[in-house]
């Protein structure tokens, strides 16, 4: 569920890839019963600024494909205005934070890897609701997507890890000289406390591990089966609602 040309034959052009890839999300919609439009999915490039962005009417209709917009940003928001439009990330081992204010209709995506963890980016999603919408935690769902499990490691100290955190909560863990194992959850919970929203989901499922999902760290670095190349997209949308 991406364009990169990594994840495709040598030299196919873009718009092939584009082709296959619009294919992709119209199986998607129809598999869902046509809830969101195919051509309506939205990712920013991210720059580490913490910056949010909200979709808008006037952004959804500049284009017929939505991925031919571009937005630069951190965290996309949707909201209940613009049904059926897909706010999200293609991720392969790195969880997608999705934040969701269910009073307001404002949802908010930001694609949480380890270097946007230590960027704080999973509290700045939240604050991004507090600050724009006035958004309360009590009324906030947060959902954390399918991303790499505790097997996770690095042969060395990540140089990702820079802020405190990492070491004290063990979200980095030293198990030998060359062994440093990576937890993910340890560092998202360090940001966000459970009990201080609505409802809060992790998904555990494992990406490195589970033949369900793509994983670049068991492709790229583990030498992983040619299925383990690629990524998955996650994202949030508003239902069409049927009109009476």
């Amino acid at each position: 569920m991406t364009t990169k040309a990594c994840f495709y034959e040598d030299g196919m052009s873009f718009d092939d890839r584009k082709a296959i890839f619009l294919e992709r999300r119209k199986k998607a919609a129809a598999d869902n019963k046509y809830a969101f439009d195919p051509y309506k999915f939205y990712m920013p490039i991210q720059n580490g600024e913490g910056k949010a962005v909200e979709l808008t009417r006037e952004m959804v209709e500049a284009y017929k494909d939505g991925w031919d917009l571009d937005i630069k940003a951190d965290i996309l928001i949707t909201t209940d205005k613009i049904p059926g439009v897909v706010a999200g990330f293609p991720v392969a081992d790195c969880p997608l934070l999705i934040a969701s204010d269910l009073k307001n209709g404002i949802t908010a995506t930001a694609h949480c890897g380890a270097a946007m963890i230590n960027n704080y980016l999973p509290i700045k999603t939240v604050e991004a609701l507090q600050s724009m919408y006035n958004s309360k935690k009590e009324d906030i769902y947060i959902y954390i997507g399918a991303h790499a499990g505790k097997d996770w490691s690095y042969d060395r100290y990540p140089d990702f890890a820079t802020e405190k955190f990492w070491e004290q909560t063990e979200a980095v863990k030293q198990i030998k000289e060359d062994d440093f194992r990576i937890n993910m959850d340890s560092a998202l919970l360090y940001q966000l406390s459970p009990e201080e929203y609505e409802t809060y989901i992790i998904n555990t499922d494992n990406t490195r591990t589970n033949p369900n999902y793509y994983s670049n760290s068991i492709y790229n670095h583990g030498k992983g089966p040619e299925d383990k190349n690629g990524m998955h997209f996650e994202g949030a949308y508003y239902q069409k609602t049927k009109r009476l």
